[in-house]
């Protein structure tokens, strides 16, 4: 159900002409601004039907007007957001960053100024919390599957080791033969004494 009223917002373009915005148009703008800040899980209709919403899956199928109240007043626009924050998303700091988005957003694209941005916290999502400590456990669970194949492998029993191939037995080398001229050679050299002996010519 849109909570918009059917009036539009009208601006005199410099006498040449109007402007006019459906409050639709302005309502998307500040859901989809407000969206895009950190923190904010999703956006949530009326407080009837909020709690069933906030547990809602599929948000891209979702209305970008869903949670956005537009009150014109002339050439003035006031927003009212209801949001669901993040768990452990620092909820005032998430909705200052939200006024000054959907305020910015609005303002630069329309024209029209924006009194007031009034955020309503209706919950809080555990979604994000949730997957992260699923990707943990995930990454966890494999490197406890991988521990266990290497603890696997290692007692496996090792394969005998292939026996070494024989090689032929090597002669040992043989000394080379020592020549019979080769033996022992002892050098006689003549006495002084014979020597003296022999006549002086």
């Amino acid at each position: 159900m849109n909570e918009n009223t059917t009036t539009n917002v009208q601006l005199d373009a410099d006498g040449k002409g109007t402007v006019t915005f459906a409050t639709d148009v302005v309502a998307t703008i500040a859901g989809l601004a407000a969206t895009e800040v950190e923190g904010v899980a999703n956006m949530v209709g009326s407080s009837s039907s909020g709690l069933a919403e906030i547990f809602k899956r599929g948000q891209n199928t979702r209305s970008l007007t869903r949670g956005v109240r537009v009150d014109l007043n002339e050439n003035t626009v006031a927003i009212h957001l209801t949001i669901v924050v993040d768990y452990g998303s620092p909820v005032p700091e998430v909705a200052k960053n939200i006024q000054e988005n959907v305020k910015k957003a609005i303002e630069t694209m329309s024209g029209l100024e924006v009194t007031s941005v009034n955020v309503l916290v209706q919950g809080v999502s555990f979604e994000k919390e949730n997957r992260a400590a699923a990707e943990i456990e995930a990454q966890q669970r494999l490197l406890l599957q991988k521990q266990q194949e290497k603890e696997a492998e290692a007692e496996k029993p090792a394969e005998p080791a292939k026996p070494a191939e024989e090689k032929p037995a090597e002669a040992p080398a043989e000394e080379p033969a020592v020549a019979e001229d080769e033996a022992d050679f002892v050098l006689e050299l003549p006495d002084e004494e014979d020597e003296s002996s022999q006549p002086q010519e």
